[in-house]
């Protein structure tokens, strides 16, 4: 567990996506998960967004979800029920792809904790509308001047 620590710590999240992004070019020459191609321009941009975190966290939550689809994909489409040519090619790439995810979620763990944040949803009281935690918030009197 400690080398793929050393190894994950050493591959840049960059360069992975770059390698994601090449691999599902490489495997769109036949049927192949037309979700994953999008991902990775999300995960580039996500990368390169350093106003926030939550593009990234959503890329790493995403990516992960990605894994199971693609085992579904594969166990769905994994014959070539097309008869397509090319089929073997394109499915090679999504295999190399679907092996090198893993390492692409723990990398962008990783570049969240070197960001300061966590993977973590957050809690309710964050929310938008939500009431702060422990009690209501007066807004404004009804008997003030101001009010009227």
């Amino acid at each position: 567990m400690e080398s793929f620590q050393n190894t994950v710590q050493q591959a840049n999240l960059a360069s992975l996506l770059g390698l994601h992004l090449g691999l599902s070019l490489l495997g769109a020459v036949a049927s192949n998960p037309s979700y994953n191609i999008p991902i990775f321009f999300f995960g580039i941009w996500a990368y390169n967004n350093r106003e926030s975190n939550s593009p990234i966290k959503t890329f790493t939550g995403v990516l992960a979800f990605s894994i199971l689809l693609d085992l579904i994909w594969l166990y769905l489409h994994g014959s070539n029920p097309q008869g397509e040519s090319g089929f073997g090619f394109a499915k090679f790439f999504n295999i190399i792809s679907l092996i090198i995810k893993p390492i692409s979620v723990y990398s962008g763990v990783n570049n969240l904790k070197e960001r300061g944040d966590s993977i973590s949803a957050g809690n309710w009281s964050d929310a938008p509308g939500a009431f702060p935690s422990g009690a209501y918030q007066n807004v404004r009197d009804g008997d003030s001047a101001e009010f009227a």
